[in-house]
């Protein structure tokens, strides 16, 4: 009887697991870009990326890939460190094919400028941080 019942039990949790298993909400590549030149392209199981280094004062534009379950949610894009984040339109929204694409102008000032995108209707059991991408201004002279 053990081993009928051991079987199915196997069955079910594994039924289970599939049914509710999804993918993380959370951006899992970018691509920043300067003058339509691929400058960074990173894939991410956590949402951080790596950190790209960049000239003072320069611009970058940036694009985040979310699983596309999360299409058409709104989202918040916030400079942490300073600079400048520009999106097109009001409110940031997740696109169709779960792209975010955004612009960021980082100081004159030399180290590191983060921006993070914040899920700002995240529940309990999701991230409230879904990205995080970094950019490093070298002192001058380097």
């Amino acid at each position: 009887m053990l081993f009928n019942i051991l079987p199915a039990i196997c069955l079910w949790l594994g039924i289970c697991c599939m049914a509710t298993a999804q993918e993380a909400p959370v951006a899992q590549s970018d691509q920043i870009t300067q003058d339509g030149v691929i400058i960074q392209g990173d894939g991410s199981d956590t949402g951080s990326f790596e950190t790209v280094t960049v000239d003072a004062g320069t611009e970058s534009s940036v694009t985040l890939q979310f699983p596309v379950s999360m299409a058409g949610k709104p989202v918040a894009v916030e400079a942490l460190d300073g600079g400048t984040v520009t999106s097109d339109g009001g409110t940031p929204t997740v696109a169709v094919d779960g792209s975010l694409a955004f612009s960021f102008s980082v100081t004159t000032q030399p180290g590191v400028h983060r921006v993070i995108v914040v899920d700002p209707n995240a529940d309990a059991d999701s991230p409230h941080i879904i990205a995080l991408v970094r950019f490093e201004v070298p002192p001058p002279g380097q």
